[in-house]
C-alpha cells in the first residue's frame, strides 16, 4: 500500500496549502494597514474639526490649541513609523511568497511584479506605499501651523 503522505501529489498540495494560507496572512496584515490608516484619518481630522470648534468658540487656549498641535503632529510621525512597519512586513512576506512560488508550477506574485517593473517605474505603477506615506505629512502641515500659531501667541 502507497503512503500518500510521501507521493509528489501529496507534497505538492502540502506546499499549495501552506502558500495558500500564506498569503491569506499576507491580505490580513493589507487588511489591518488599512484600518489603521482608517483610524489616523479620523482620529487627525477629527481633532481639527474639534480644534476648529474650539477655537471659534474660544473655549481653548492658547497653551491647549500648542498642545493638541503638538500631539497631532507627533501622531502623524507615529503614523508615518506604522506605515513603514506595515510595508517591512508585506516586503518580508512577498520574499517568503516568491521563494514559496520557486517550488509551483506558477508564479503569479513574482510575475506581476516583474510586469510592475518591481516599483521602480512610477509611470508603470506607483506603488501604494510611496502614495500611503505622504498622507502623514499632508495632515501633519495643519498640526504644525496650529502649535506656530499658538506659540505665537503665547511669546
Amino acid at each position: 500500500m502507497n503512503d500518500d503522505s510521501e507521493s509528489p501529489d501529496s507534497d505538492q498540495t502540502e506546499l499549495i496549502d501552506q502558500y495558500t494560507a500564506y498569503v491569506n496572512t499576507t491580505l490580513n496584515v493589507s487588511n489591518r494597514r488599512m484600518r489603521n490608516n482608517r483610524f489616523y484619518v479620523l482620529l487627525l481630522s477629527g481633532t481639527l474639526a474639534v480644534l476648529s470648534v474650539l477655537t471659534d468658540t474660544q473655549i481653548i487656549e492658547e497653551v491647549g490649541l500648542l498642545l493638541a498641535g503638538l500631539l497631532g503632529f507627533a501622531l502623524c510621525i507615529l503614523w508615518y513609523l506604522s506605515i513603514v512597519s506595515y510595508k517591512q512586513l508585506n516586503s518580508g512576506k512577498y520574499k517568503v511568497i516568491n521563494s514559496m512560488e520557486d517550488d509551483l508550477p506558477a508564479e503569479p506574485f513574482a510575475d506581476e511584479w516583474e510586469i510592475l517593473d518591481e516599483g521602480d517605474n512610477w509611470r508603470n505603477y506607483i506603488t501604494h506605499t510611496r502614495v500611503e506615506r505622504k498622507i502623514p505629512f499632508v495632515l501633519a502641515i495643519p498640526y504644525l501651523l496650529i502649535s506656530v500659531y499658538a506659540l505665537s501667541q503665547i511669546i
